[in-house]
């Protein structure tokens, strides 16, 4: 990072910014510039915020930094503020927010291009600051649909697949199933390498013949009488991430964006000349067969079936498997019934090669908003740049790392002695928080290379809300068929044109 001194030179030759304070000009308070940032982090990582803006107030006391944390709403909700803000001028300088809304505030002529600050040679990025980021968060925060750079990284994340180790490693399936593991025990290398088609069609069916075996004192298979007629051994807590990453998995079209029109499409279904609704492919067909099996056969569920987060039943023992976001890495533990959990790969298609591993890139971004006109608007924007290298620099994102479980912006990160630490199983008990947060910060680490994102465009994120109810609709529908039927066939087609239907 270039050092704290060149950026208060830089923010105050801009223009005379101490002139402008006592000027009354838009944004200026008695205490200095006002940048507003806008997020919905609860009083822990609030906590960690104030620590930025603190040092903000230490290296550029010429700004104010006002972070408000609006309450009672998701990301979206957040979002939906700001646009409704935009005529009456009532919006922040910067706000958390996911691509799909970023998208929104490019539509609304608000989001500002921030390749202009990163590339400044006085408060911008060394070569060495951008090689110290991932190449997918970058990727991510300018592959929208006209160029620049409309968001940086501030809280990702990806999806992992939590398992109860007290459980199942040294589980001996050998007497139902030789081919399991080699006929080995169950042990993490083989947990951390499934593929849906061994999950299906070997480990599931061998534990649950296995449980099948066991008195009704040594049962392994104990779901809560809440959770009788939902209960699954793998249960997926993002109906929309579980849709989206299968057809990347299986390179089958979702959604794409053409860069010359600027419009996006909705590809997930079969479409007729006019663009409207035209059928389900053979594809698409054939996996939601699968998963539909997969479903009845008690393999799997999901929140949207559920309907409420998968983890609030593993915890109680009743799954052995729990996909959910590795920034959530606290909601797969609980004291009251304290196991084992170890973290892998959601599962795939294939691990056959390196490029075959498809891992959801997700977790909200900051963006930034124009806000005034001419040498107002420049300083605003210089300060909430100032402000966002300061909160990702390697001190402060190392504790946001640590307490929010989100992955650290900076690879440079990792190696930071409190950071490394925190993510060593050294010296830590097992059925603990700590040793959870230690694995699943190993795991992320090693996920960077295998990141994919879906394009973003303007009602890119009604697709996403579309296809999060396909899924669970289908399931929800096919128990009592046979899913190599005429009526299961018409069940995903007109799923799937409500689905298609609701997305453009």
């Amino acid at each position: 990072m270039k050092k704290f001194r060149k950026l208060l030179i830089a923010a105050a030759s801009v223009m005379g910014v101490s002139a402008l304070v006592g000027c009354g000009q838009q944004g200026v308070s008695d205490n200095g510039y006002l940048i507003k940032v806008w997020g919905t982090f609860n009083d822990t990582y609030g906590a960690i915020v104030e620590k930025a803006i603190n040092k903000m107030k230490e290296l550029h006391p010429e700004y104010t930094i006002k972070y408000t944390k609006q309450t009672g709403m998701g990301y979206d909700g957040l979002a939906d503020l700001a646009v409704k803000g935009f005529a009456a001028g009532d919006y922040p300088d910067a706000i958390v927010a996911y691509p799909d809304s970023v998208a929104d505030f490019i539509y609304a002529g608000k989001a500002l291009d921030m390749s202009k600050y990163m590339n400044d040679p006085e408060i911008g990025w060394t070569q060495e600051d951008i090689d110290d980021i991932p190449e997918a968060y970058l990727n991510e925060g300018s592959d929208y649909f006209i160029p620049g750079t409309f968001s940086l990284p501030l809280c990702k994340s990806t999806e992992a697949m939590y398992y109860n180790r007290t459980i199942l490693i040294d589980l001996d399936l050998s007497g139902i199933d030789d081919e399991i593991n080699d006929g080995e025990p169950l042990d993490d290398d083989y947990l951390q390498h499934l593929t849906w088609d061994e999950l299906f069609n070997k480990l599931c069916p061998a534990i649950i013949a296995y449980d099948a075996k066991l008195p009704e004192d040594k049962k392994i298979l104990t779901p809560g009488a809440d959770y009788k007629d939902t209960w699954a051994l793998v249960g997926y807590d993002s109906d929309d991430n579980l849709f989206i990453t299968l057809a990347e998995q299986y390179g089958l079209p979702y959604t794409s964006l053409n860069k010359q029109t600027l419009k996006g499409s909705i590809d997930f279904a079969l479409t007729d000349d006019q663009g409207k609704f035209a059928g389900v492919s053979d594809e698409y067909m054939e996996l939601m067969r699968t998963f539909s099996n997969a479903y009845k056969n008690r393999y799997l569920t999901t929140k949207g079936v559920i309907g409420k987060n998968v983890n609030y039943v593993s915890t109680t023992g009743g799954m052995l498997f729990s996909i959910g976001s590795t920034g959530g890495v606290f909601y797969q533990y609980s004291s009251n019934n304290p196991y084992d959990v170890g973290v892998a790969p959601v599962p795939q298609r294939s691990f056959a090669k390196e490029t075959d591993i498809k891992l959801i890139n997700q977790g909200p971004s900051l963006a930034f908003l124009e806000r005034g006109t001419g040498d107002v608007k420049e300083l605003r924007a210089r300060g909430a740049w100032m402000f966002y290298d300061i909160w990702t620099s390697v001190a402060i994102n190392s504790e946001w790392s640590q307490t929010s479980g989100y992955t650290p912006v900076r690879s440079s990160v990792t190696r930071e002695p409190s950071y490394l630490k925190y993510a060593s199983e050294e010296g830590k008990q097992p059925k603990t928080l700590e040793i959870l947060n230690a694995r699943n910060a190993t795991y992320v680490a090693n996920t960077l290379d295998y990141l994919y994102s879906s394009p973003v465009f303007y009602g890119s994120s009604k697709a996403r809300t579309a296809v999060s109810g396909i899924m669970a609709d289908i399931f929800k529908g096919c128990k009592n068929l046979d899913v190599n039927s005429v009526e299961f066939e018409n069940l995903v087609t007109e799923t799937f044109r409500k689905g298609f239907n609701n997305a453009i």
